[in-house]
């Protein structure tokens, strides 16, 4: 079985925005960057004042089976219910 190793991408270029973008989409910002992995510019009138990391020791979120364990069975769809009941009579 080969074992998969991380191999760093080449140089990426930091997406920038500006501050007031980044003070009104925060929390899509830290999500672009939890995912794609790439740091993002603060610029304040275009001058670089902050930028935002993925953190390094992150594990990368993955997608298959990330819902396993979450659903449960409460009952039967199929079976006939116990109470009778009749269409259009009131």
């Amino acid at each position: 079985m080969a074992v998969a190793t991380f191999k760093p991408r080449k140089s990426v270029p930091a997406a920038s925005l500006s501050l007031a973008k980044a003070k009104a989409t925060l929390s899509a910002v830290i999500d672009g960057v939890e995912q794609k992995r790439h740091p993002v510019t603060i610029l304040r009138r275009g001058i670089p004042v902050a930028q935002i990391i993925p953190f390094p020791d992150a594990p990368v979120p993955k997608l298959r089976g990330s819902m396993a364990g979450t659903g449960r069975e409460i009952g039967d769809i199929v079976a006939p219910l116990d109470v009778e009941w009749t269409v259009g009579h009131e």
